[in-house]
C-alpha cells in the first residue's frame, strides 16, 4: 500500500490515469480510508462518489455518514 486514496491528489490520479490503470488496481495500492466500510468505496462510478470524485479531504468530512465505521456503534 502506498497511501489511502483519500491523500491522493488530483494529479496523482492523472498520472494513474496515463499509465492505464484499472480501479483494481487502483484499490489495491489507494485504499478507502480505515473508517470508511462503504463496500468497495474505491470502485469507481459504483463507489463513494465523494470518495473518487476528491471531496473527501478528512474523516471529520465523512464523521455524518452512514458508512462511518464510528456511526453505527
Amino acid at each position: 500500500m502506498i497511501k489511502y486514496f483519500n491523500e491522493l491528489t488530483e494529479k496523482e490520479f492523472d498520472q494513474l490515469v496515463e499509465q492505464k490503470k484499472t480501479w483494481a488496481d487502483i484499490k489495491e495500492d489507494y485504499p478507502q480510508p480505515s473508517w470508511c466500510s462503504y463496500p468497495d468505496a474505491t470502485a469507481g462510478l459504483m463507489g463513494c462518489w465523494s470518495l473518487i470524485y476528491f471531496r473527501i479531504t478528512s474523516e471529520d468530512i465523512c464523521k455524518d455518514c452512514e458508512y462511518h465505521i464510528g456511526v453505527n456503534k
